[in-house]
Parts: structure tokens; sequence; C-alpha cells
């Protein structure tokens, strides 16, 4: 199994707040707008590449009874602890996401935060796929983001530091046109009492175009209801980085999940 993010899981969510809302509160409009435009109805939801969980529990409190999947286990360790035993109808399960395996089929699957771009091979790409379509209950709805070329080439092609009081995190991004691939070096610093820990984890995140995602997706059993570059932030400096896409389990589909 793949393991995920190592190091970043204890900063995790305060290194997204650096850069303002959690990026889960930021995509949650858009999700719930999607999900009445197209009449997408619960209860049962499947949030892969869950992370610490954040979505997870937004969507819980709104109703859904949530499986949240992923292959880290210190940010499923994270997610547990904020979900603290309440009684919101969360279950957190340790699984890479092309190897997604639900006791029951669901509603919606829904991945954010470009965790799919993470999956370098593209038939890494097309298994999740196929895994996502079994997962769906028939007529089931898949919601989910990618990075487009234009994040790739604007904010992975240069170095970033970000300090707080206990941490200081350092991003050395590359990108290879050529290749698709991007590569992120991380150097986490943890501040302790007497001595500075450092760590050290590479993160790679490939480029999709939009035309292979829909062909996958086609191959997989879905048939694309929307797709279209957006900009999750409210500054127009950050532009149209990321690709939202709407895909709709076809009646009558068997997936081909191995």
């Amino acid at each position: 199994m793949n393991r995920g993010y190592r190091i970043l899981p204890p900063v995790y969510d305060r290194w997204q707040r650096t850069y303002g809302k959690d990026f889960s509160e930021m995509i949650l409009p858009r999700l719930t707008g999607a999900l009445r435009t197209h009449r997408i109805a619960g209860p049962t939801m499947v949030d892969v590449a869950c992370g610490t969980g954040s979505l997870a529990l937004l969507m819980a409190r709104r109703g859904w009874q949530v499986v949240g999947v992923d292959a880290s286990a210190g940010m499923l360790a994270c997610a547990r602890e904020k979900w603290g035993g309440t009684n919101l109808p969360v279950t957190f399960l340790h699984q890479d996401m092309k190897e997604l395996r639900l006791p029951c089929q669901v509603r919606l699957a829904t991945s954010f935060f470009d965790s799919l771009n993470h999956l370098l091979l593209p038939d890494d790409l097309l298994v999740t796929f196929r895994r996502v379509h079994g997962a769906l209950a028939p007529g089931g709805w898949f919601v989910f983001d990618m990075n487009n070329e234009l994040c790739f080439t604007m904010l992975w092609t240069k170095s970033e530091t970000i300090s707080h009081d206990d941490f200081v995190m350092t991003l050395d991004n590359s990108y290879d046109r050529q290749k698709q691939v991007a590569v992120c070096r991380v150097t986490l610093t943890m501040k302790e009492a007497k001595d500075e820990v450092h760590l050290e984890e590479t993160v790679a995140e490939r480029y999709y175009p939009a035309a292979v995602v829909q062909a996958m997706l086609e191959e997989a059993g879905f048939t694309v209801r929307e797709s279209d570059d957006f900009n999750f932030t409210s500054s127009p400096d950050v532009g149209r980085i990321k690709t939202w896409w709407v895909a709709e389990k076809r009646s009558g589909e068997i997936s081909r999940s191995v």
C-alpha cells in the first residue's frame, strides 16, 4: 500500500490555514452547488483521499453518512482526533485509493485538493476511476478536482518557506513540462524544546490533460456531466488553476475493477 503523507499530518491543517480558509471550507459551496444543480441526493458518500477528515466532517454535519478513505495512517489519525468520538456518522478507513473497497455502495464519491494528481501512472488513475465506479450505487455520482497545467507552471516552479511558532516548512518545487510531472521536496523543521528536528519528504504529482481524464472516466463507466477550470479562492491573482469534474455512473454499467 502507498503510505501517503508521512511527515506532514501533524502540521497539515495549520499549514493549509496559512493560505486563508481551510480548502474544504472553500470547496464546500461549490460542492453543495453541484449537488443542487445535478439533483444528487444522499445520504451516503465516500471521500477518497480524505486527509485529515475536514470535508467528511463538514458533510456529516449536513446529514450525510460518510466514509473517509486515505492511504496515510498519520492523516487518518488526525481525522479521527478531529472526529473525537462524536455522534457524527463518519467512518475512516485506511486504504489506498487504487484498492478502494467499501462494505456497501454509496450515492456519492468525492476527491478534492488534487488528490488524484498524486497518481503518477495513467493506469493507476484508470484503476482508481474503476474502483470508484464499483463503490457507487447505480446512478451514483463522482465529484472531484484536479490540478491543471496552469497550477503546475505557476505554483510548482518556485520555492516557498512557511514559518509557525513550532515549525518551519520549506517547499522546493519543480515541474517537468515534457514529463508532465511536478515534484515538491518538503523540509520540515520542528522546533523542539532543546533541539530542532529536521524531516524530509518528497511529494510528486502528474498533470493529466482534460481530454485524457474524460476518456478514462468514460472507459471506467462514467458519463461526464460537468468539466471546467475554476479559481477556488476569492483572489483573482490565483487564476483558474484547478479543473472541476462531475461524472455520473452510467446506468447498467458493471465496474471492471481489478
